[in-house]
C-alpha cells in the first residue's frame, strides 16, 4: 500500500504546484446531514416529478418598476446575452421564408416538436406504461421506471463518462426480473409511446414545404430510443410522404453524446455543409437553440404555449392528480377502514395517555402482531414446498421483531445474527464492476467522498489523499470516481474486501450453521433491502443457498433485491423512530476477528433512551400476548389482508399524525451512524421546523414530526404533494407577496427592479437575489416600503440550493439602525447593500436567499402593495 500513498502524494503535490494561488478548501460541499436546522435539503438530480426548487427562472426579469412585478432574478439576467429568436406554432410553416435559398438542411427536434404526446408531461407516459397488463403483472410503477433511468445514467457515466443510455440499460436496473421480462417491458414501453404520441401538424406541413424546395430534412433527438425504435414511432404517426422526406434520424444514445454536448458537431460533419446552411428547430432553449447557434447553425426556439397558458396547464395537471379525491364511489379509490384490534383494546382497560402504552400497545404492537403473522405464514408456505427454512433476524434493529414473532408463535423463531449493511456491501467487491455497481447505487446528494471511501475499505491516509486530489477538480465527485478506477486502488479495495469476506464467512459458518441447499430468510425492519441484495451477490453461490428478505417496510425501488417481500410497501421513508424502538442495547458490529467473532463498537446512545425503548418494547409484547390470548379464546381468525391494512394505518398514523405525548416522548431520541462524522444524530427537532420551512420550496421535503409543530394542515399539504406528486411552487401555495425594491449595478450604471417576495410562514417572506462580484453591488432599497422589519436570515445558496454560508453579517447599512434581527429604516432612502462576495472558486451561479418579516409599513408605500 505504501507505493499507492507515495504516488498519490506526488500527484497531489504536483496539482498543488499547478495551482499556486488557489486556496480552495477541499471540504465536501454536500450538506452535513447532522446539522439539523442549519441546512437546506438537496434535491435529486433526476427523477423528480414537479418543480425541484424555487430558484429564479430565465424570463422573470422585470426592469425598472412595472405594473406586474416579478419575484425572481437570475445571475444570467445580468449578462449581455443575445435574444433567442422564438417561433410559435402558427409561424412554423412560414419560417423557411426568412432564409430564402440559403438553407440546405432542415433539422427538427422530435419529442414536443415533431411528435407530441397526449399526456400532461413526459413522465406521465410511465404512468400509462404502469397500467399495461404486463407492468401490472410484474408490479412495475412509474416511480420505478423514472428511478431506473436515473441509476442507469449514473452507471453509464461511471463506465465510460457518458450519460446516454438506452432501454436495455434502463431495464437492466430491474434486478428482480428475468432478461426475458426486461425485454418485454422495453417493447411494451415502445408500444406505449406509439399509443400516446401523435404528429404535430405544423411541423408536418413544414417538412412538406422544405421537401418541395429541395431542402434535406433530418431529425435530431436527445433520447434513450435507438434509431430503429424512434423510426417505428415516426413511421406510425407521420404521413407516408413526410416520413419518406426524412433522410436521416440522429439519436443521442446511438452516438453517446447529447445535443448540448457534441451531437450537432457530428450532424454538421455528416451533412458536409457549412453550419450556416442548417436550420434547427426545437423546444429546448439550450439544447436546440444556444448549443447549435454557437457552432454557426441557424436555430429557432419553438414555444408551445405563451407563459399564461403554460401556467394554466401546469395547474390543471396538478388538479388532474387530485381528481380522485373528489370522485364519488365507485370510481374513487376508497378502501375499507379496518380496526380488528378494537376488542383487544376494550378488554385491556388501557390508559392511552401513558406514552409507552400509546406507542407500544396501541401503535407498534398491532403492526408487529401483523408482521409476526406475515413472517410465520411465509415460513409455513416455504416449508410446505419442501424448503429447509432458517430465519435470521438482523441485529440490531430486528431484536423486537424476533421477540414479537416468539410471542406470537409461543416459541423461539430463528436466530439473532450480527451482520450490518456496511459489511454486506464491503464484502462484495470482487472486481471493478462490483465497485461501480456500488457507486451507481448512491443517490445524488446523499453521499460524501469520505463515507464512500470508508465503505470501500480504504485506509484513512489513502482516503485523505484521494479526497484532496478529487477537490483539485471543478467536479470533485467525478474526479473521485476516476481516482477509484486507478489499478492499484482497485486492487487494494478488492484485497481488503476479500479479507473481510473470509472473516464474515467464518462467522456465518460457525454461528449460523448454514448448510448447502438452505433457504435463508433475512428478517429486518428493512426499507431498501440493501443488506439482502449485497449478501446474496456475495454469498449465494459461496454457500449454494436461497436468500429471501421479509421486512416490515419495503421501498418502491426498481433495483430491489429479488425474493423480497414486506408487510408494508411504502413510498415514504419515515421509519427511524420505529427502528429505534426495535433495537437492542449493544454497540454496532464494526468488524470480525480472524475466527469470525464479532467486534463491537462502544454504545453511543444514552441509557435514558434505552430505558424508554425497553418500556415501549414491553408494551408491544404485552399487546401481542393479549391479542393472541383474546383471539384464541374467542376463536377469531382474521384474514391477513385485514391485519396488513390495520398495521399500515397504525404506522402511517404514527409517522404523519403523532400526538403531543409522542412528540414529547421521542424529542431527544438519537440514532448512531457507523458512517457519520460524530456517529450520533438527533432524529428530529421541533424547534427547527419554523426555520426549515423558510428554506425549502415545499413542505414535503420536511420531516413530518417537525411539521407537526406547524399544524396538521401543514403536514397534510406536504403529504399530498409527496403522494401524487404535484407540480406546485411556493407561489401556487400562497398568493401573498411583499414588495422589495432592488438596485443592481456599479457606481456608473445600475438597474432597479421591483420584486415580489413570497410568503412563507408566520408572516415571513423570501426573495432570491443574484450573487454578483467584480464591482457589481446588490442593494435592497428597504426604506421604500418599510419603517421596521425583521431580517431573519440571508444565505448564500448554490444552484442546487445547498447552503454555502450565511451572509447576514455581509450587509452595509445606510440610514438604517439595527438591533439583532430588527432593522429600523430612518427614511425612504434607507438602503442595505449585500457586500460583494468572491465567487471565483464557485463554478456555478449562486444566489442570496433573503428571509424577512415586515413589522411596520412606510405610510407612502402602504400595506396595500402587499397581498
Amino acid at each position: 500500500m505504501r507505493h499507492i500513498v507515495e504516488r498519490l502524494s506526488a500527484k497531489l503535490k504536483q496539482a498543488d504546484i499547478g495551482h499556486p494561488s488557489s486556496e480552495r478548501a477541499y471540504i465536501e460541499h454536500t450538506p452535513d446531514p447532522d446539522s439539523y436546522g442549519e441546512m437546506i435539503p438537496r434535491f435529486p438530480e433526476e427523477g423528480f416529478i414537479g418543480r425541484p426548487s424555487a430558484l429564479p427562472d430565465e424570463d422573470d426579469l422585470v426592469e425598472k418598476i412595472t405594473d406586474c412585478p416579478e419575484s425572481r432574478l437570475l445571475w444570467s439576467d445580468m449578462r449581455d446575452t443575445h435574444h433567442n429568436e422564438q417561433i410559435a406554432a402558427e409561424t412554423i410553416p412560414k419560417v423557411l421564408d426568412e432564409f430564402g435559398d440559403s438553407l440546405k438542411v432542415l433539422s427538427l427536434d422530435c419529442f414536443d416538436t415533431l411528435l407530441w404526446r397526449n399526456t400532461a408531461t413526459p413522465n406521465d407516459v410511465f404512468a400509462v406504461l404502469a397500467e399495461t397488463p404486463l407492468a401490472r403483472r410484474l408490479g412495475i410503477t412509474a416511480h420505478q421506471r423514472i428511478r431506473a433511468a436515473a441509476r442507469a445514467r449514473r452507471a453509464k457515466r461511471l463506465e465510460n463518462g457518458s450519460r446516454e443510455v438506452d432501454l436495455v440499460d434502463i431495464y437492466r436496473s430491474f434486478t428482480s426480473l428475468s432478461s426475458e421480462e426486461r425485454e418485454l417491458l422495453a417493447e411494451s414501453e415502445i408500444r406505449t409511446e406509439m399509443d400516446v404520441c401523435f404528429a404535430f401538424s405544423p411541423c408536418v406541413e413544414l417538412i412538406r414545404l422544405a421537401h418541395t424546395r429541395g431542402i434535406k430534412i433530418i431529425v435530431v433527438s436527445d433520447t434513450y430510443l435507438r434509431e430503429d425504435e424512434l423510426r417505428r414511432l415516426l413511421d406510425r404517426h407521420l404521413p407516408a410522404d413526410a416520413i419518406q422526406s426524412i433522410s436521416k434520424v440522429y439519436c443521442s444514445v446511438d452516438y453517446g453524446t447529447s445535443k448540448s454536448e457534441n451531437l450537432f458537431q457530428i450532424v454538421i460533419k455528416e451533412c458536409g455543409l457549412p453550419a450556416s446552411q442548417l436550420l434547427h428547430i426545437g423546444d429546448n432553449d439550450v439544447a436546440d437553440v444556444q448549443t447549435p447557434r454557437k457552432l454557426g447553425v441557424r436555430s429557432r426556439h419553438f414555444l408551445q404555449f405563451n407563459p399564461q397558458v403554460a401556467e394554466f396547464l401546469r395547474l390543471q395537471n396538478a388538479a388532474s392528480s387530485l381528481m380522485v379525491l373528489d370522485q364519488a364511489a365507485p370510481e374513487a379509490v376508497i378502501l375499507p377502514r379496518y380496526s380488528p384490534f378494537r376488542p383487544v383494546f376494550s378488554v385491556a382497560h388501557l390508559h392511552p395517555y401513558a406514552p409507552e402504552t400509546l406507542i407500544g400497545y396501541m401503535s407498534f404492537g398491532p403492526a408487529l402482531y401483523a408482521y409476526a403473522r406475515f413472517l410465520m405464514d411465509e415460513v409455513e408456505t416455504l416449508q410446505l414446498e419442501g424448503k429447509r427454512v432458517k430465519v435470521f433476524f438482523l441485529l440490531r434493529d430486528a431484536y423486537l421483531l424476533s421477540a414479537a414473532c416468539e410471542a406470537y408463535a409461543g416459541k423461539p423463531v430463528g436466530k439473532l445474527i450480527r451482520m450490518r449493511k456496511f459489511h454486506a456491501i464491503a464484502a462484495s467487491f470482487k472486481a471493478r464492476a462490483d465497485i461501480d455497481y456500488y457507486l451507481s447505487d448512491i443517490e445524488p446528494g446523499f453521499d460524501t467522498l469520505h463515507a464512500t471511501a470508508r465503505q470501500l475499505l480504504l485506509p484513512p491516509d489513502v482516503i485523505e489523499l484521494l479526497v484532496r486530489a478529487a477537490h483539485q477538480s471543478d467536479d470533485p465527485k467525478t474526479a473521485f470516481h476516476q481516482l477509484l478506477h486507478d489499478e492499484d486502488v482497485v486492487t487494494l479495495i478488492i484485497n481488503n474486501s476479500l479479507a473481510l469476506r473470509a472473516r464474515l464467512m467464518r462467522y456465518i459458518s460457525k454461528e449460523l450453521e448454514v448448510k448447502e441447499g438452505d433457504t435463508i430468510i433475512l428478517a429486518d425492519v428493512g426499507y431498501s433491502g440493501r443488506t439482502q441484495e449485497y449478501f446474496a451477490r456475495t454469498f449465494k453461490e459461496e454457500f449454494n443457498v436461497d436468500i429471501l428478505g421479509r421486512y416490515v417496510f419495503t421501498s418502491d425501488d426498481p433495483y430491489r433485491a429479488a425474493h423480497r417481500k414486506a408487510l408494508v410497501r411504502a413510498g415514504w421513508d419515515n421509519t427511524t423512530l420505529f427502528e429505534q424502538c426495535c433495537t437492542i442495547r449493544e454497540g454496532a458490529v464494526v468488524d470480525y476477528e480472524a475466527d469470525g467473532e464479532p467486534i463491537f463498537a462502544d454504545i453511543k446512545l444514552s441509557q435514558r433512551q434505552y430505558e424508554k425503548v425497553a418500556n415501549v418494547q414491553a408494551e408491544c409484547l404485552r399487546f401481542i400476548d393479549d391479542a393472541r390470548t383474546f383471539f384464541c379464546k374467542s376463536g377469531m381468525t382474521h384474514e391477513y389482508s385485514i391485519l396488513q391494512r390495520a398495521a399500515h394505518a397504525a404506522l402511517f398514523r404514527h409517522a404523519y399524525m403523532p400526538v403531543e405525548a409522542e412528540l414529547e416522548y421521542f424529542k431527544d431520541f438519537q440514532h448512531d451512524k457507523f458512517m457519520g462524522r460524530d456517529r450520533k444524530k438527533t432524529i428530529y427537532h421541533l424547534e427547527s421546523a419554523r426555520k426549515n420551512v423558510m428554506c425549502v420550496p415545499s413542505p414535503h421535503w420536511l420531516d413530518p414530526y417537525e411539521t407537526r409543530s406547524l399544524g396538521l394542515d401543514f403536514t397534510f399539504s406536504g403529504l399530498v404533494q409527496r403522494r401524487f406528486p404535484l407540480d406546485l411552487s411556493p407561489e401556487d401555495m400562497n398568493v401573498r407577496f411583499s414588495p422589495v425594491m432592488v438596485s443592481i449595478g456599479s457606481t456608473h450604471e445600475s438597474r432597479v427592479f421591483l420584486l415580489r417576495a413570497h410568503h412563507l410562514h408566520d408572516g415571513y417572506f423570501s426573495v432570491m437575489l443574484p450573487c454578483v462580484s467584480g464591482g457589481t453591488s446588490v442593494k435592497m432599497l428597504l426604506g421604500q416600503h418599510y419603517e421596521w422589519l425583521q431580517i431573519a436570515d440571508i444565505q448564500l445558496l448554490s444552484n442546487t440550493r445547498s447552503v454555502r454560508r450565511g451572509a447576514s453579517s455581509s450587509l452595509d447599512l445606510e440610514e438604517i439602525k439595527r438591533a439583532g434581527e430588527i432593522y429600523q429604516c430612518l427614511s425612504p432612502a434607507s438602503v442595505a447593500t449585500i457586500r460583494t462576495t468572491d465567487l471565483q472558486r464557485f463554478s456555478a451561479p449562486h444566489y442570496y436567499h433573503v428571509i424577512f418579516r415586515p413589522l411596520v409599513w412606510r405610510a407612502s408605500g402602504g400595506q396595500g402593495a402587499a397581498r
